[in-house]
């Protein structure tokens, strides 16, 4: 799910229009209707970052007041916070594997530079307010059947070439696949062989 812009190799870029707008209302309203459609396991959230190569790791995301004013009234989120449930500039964290996601990008050698951005934030911007959503909904979906594994915001240089970003990007989601693998189990699988049998039931009567 992306915004589309009329030139979409634009500097200065607007709105936008289609799903997940740059405008705090409509990307909160998409938001919240494509995870309540699909349950996600593990969510990524990407946006453009500074004008250089960056494959930028964000790590702190807050429940802010002091949001930058998008392009369309009302200016900034609303409610403000976006979080009721969490206190003014109440902090969530990234739960992707940075550190991993930053090897794999830099072993893929597509001339890009990651990092982990794990002091800083991600701006203020609607790029921020979307990231927060991830963490938001990771944080609140993190048990049940259909539980939110990880969540984070990937900040894309504004010179990577659309090649390059595709195949980071592709590199990124196997990366998160793998690292979300070790978190799927069969319901009952007590020794986590793939096969229910004596040996489960074993295991269960004696503990």
């Amino acid at each position: 799910y992306f915004p589309q812009f009329s030139d979409p190799d634009c500097n200065n870029c607007g709105q936008g229009y289609g799903d997940l707008e740059v405008d705090y209302q409509d990307t909160s309203t998409d938001f919240w209707d494509i995870v309540e459609e699909h349950s996600p396991v593990a969510i990524i959230t990407f946006s453009r970052g500074y004008i250089d190569l960056s494959w930028e790791m964000e790590f702190n995301y807050y429940n802010r007041l002091n949001w930058i004013g998008d392009y369309q009234t009302p200016i900034l989120p609303t409610p403000n916070p976006p979080d009721d449930g969490a206190s003014n500039y109440f902090v969530r964290n990234s739960t992707l594997p940075v550190e991993s996601l930053v090897d794999a990008i830099a072993s893929a050698n597509l001339g890009l530079d990651p990092y982990v951005d794990w002091n800083g934030h991600p701006g203020q911007f609607v790029s921020e307010f979307m990231g927060y959503h991830g963490v938001w909904y990771k944080d609140t979906h993190s048990f049940g059947d259909n539980a939110c594994v990880i969540a984070g915001h990937i900040h894309v240089g504004g010179l990577i070439d659309w090649d390059t970003a595709r195949q980071a990007s592709e590199v990124s989601i196997r990366e998160v696949i793998s690292f979300v693998d070790q978190f799927t189990y069969i319901s009952g699988d007590i020794n986590d062989d793939d096969v229910i049998d004596i040996l489960d039931i074993v295991i269960l009567v004696n503990a």
